[in-house]
């Protein structure tokens, strides 16, 4: 099992705005000036783009169900 090597700065301090940028890479230097960080639930796409794509509810309610049930009970009926 590798050990992590031992922190530098105590746990309870917060970095210094240089110490901070020293243990940045590029990806992470990346990552805080991509344009797309805010917008992670359109993953990329334009808001058109997300509204078109979206799964709505139906404004019927579950319309499926129960026409399903009244079928169903209607069925029952008709075999008593």
């Amino acid at each position: 099992m590798a050990t992590l090597p031992p922190a530098d700065s105590s746990p309870g301090q917060p970095l210094s705005p240089e110490d901070e940028e020293a243990s940045l890479d590029e990806y992470d230097l990346y990552s805080l000036g991509h344009p797309y960080v805010a917008g992670g639930g359109r993953k990329g796409r334009t808001k058109r783009e997300a509204a078109a794509n979206t799964n709505r509810p139906s404004p019927g309610g579950h319309e499926r169900k129960l026409v399903t049930k009244f079928q169903n009970s209607e069925r029952k009926k008709a075999q008593r």
